[in-house]
């Protein structure tokens, strides 16, 4: 018959559309594939380091006037003033974070841990062995493990028995949201600025469960919420139960799943 001749010995292959595919080869050197991606994450991290203390940044701030990001606590003493690095005058309106900026470091976070991990990363373990892999073998250790630990062993939650009063304006980390972290924690939502010399807070019977054992810090359960870069600076408080505390403490606490230290 005429056409192209088909070549002799050849089975079509044929493959159903719910059999899965196979599992993406492993290179057990690190090579291949996952050895670029590795690279071009290393060369990502470059420009996601923070123009005055180069390491990755946090809360990445743009101070308005010029293309220069820092992390937020890098250049809390230059908003109003000017750019650390090439002095343009930086105005407190035009000081803004870059939330966009801000989920790409999460994820690169995310990517770095799985891809140089010096353990086989619960990803890959799926992949090479076709198999779902339990979770907690992999997890990210510290703040997720505490929490996950806490809540199987039916411990209290992070800001249990902690009241928080949240003064002044929240742009950075917006009320509603700094709201629903203290009551998913297990905190309450104080109306009223609290007074540290009312005999009633400081007779309070409480202990917060998650701060350090050794620090006085166990003692207070009633804090007032600043956030750092606004203009709002309320008057320093640290006595007794009554302790005032930046947003970005918070929040830092909520990542370690941990009542940690406060400056003094």
């Amino acid at each position: 018959m005429p056409g192209n001749p088909q070549p002799r010995n050849r089975q079509p292959t044929v493959r159903s559309g719910n059999e899965p595919c196979s599992a993406p080869a492993m290179d057990p050197a690190g090579g291949g594939a996952w050895a670029h991606s590795r690279a071009a994450l290393d060369r990502l991290e470059k420009l996601l380091r923070c123009s005055r203390c180069t390491n990755i940044l946090r809360e990445p701030v743009c101070l308005g006037g010029c293309e220069h990001i820092f992390c937020s606590n890098c250049v809390s003493d230059c908003i109003g003033t000017e750019c650390p690095v090439c002095y343009t005058p930086a105005w407190i309106q035009d000081v803004k974070i870059n939330r966009q900026l801000d989920s790409m470091i999460q994820l690169y976070s995310k990517l770095r841990n799985l891809l140089h991990d010096n353990k086989l990363s619960g990803v890959k373990a799926c992949l090479r062995r076709k198999v779902c892999e339990q979770e907690e073998k992999y997890e990210i250790p510290e703040g997720p493990q505490r929490s996950r630990l806490n809540r199987e062993q039916l411990l209290p939650k992070l800001f249990d028995g902690c009241y928080f009063y949240l003064g002044g304006t929240f742009k950075h980390h917006p009320k509603d949201n700094l709201i629903k972290l203290v009551t998913a924690g297990g905190g309450q939502i104080l109306s009223r600025k609290p007074k540290s010399d009312s005999d009633v807070t400081q007779t309070i019977n409480t202990v917060a469960y998650h701060a350090r054992p050794d620090s006085d810090q166990r003692f207070c359960t009633q804090y007032i919420i600043y956030e750092d870069l606004s203009n709002y600076r309320p008057e320093r408080v640290r006595q007794g139960k009554v302790w005032m505390a930046p947003s970005s403490w918070f929040i830092d606490c909520v990542m370690s799943f941990e009542l940690l230290p406060l400056d003094n």
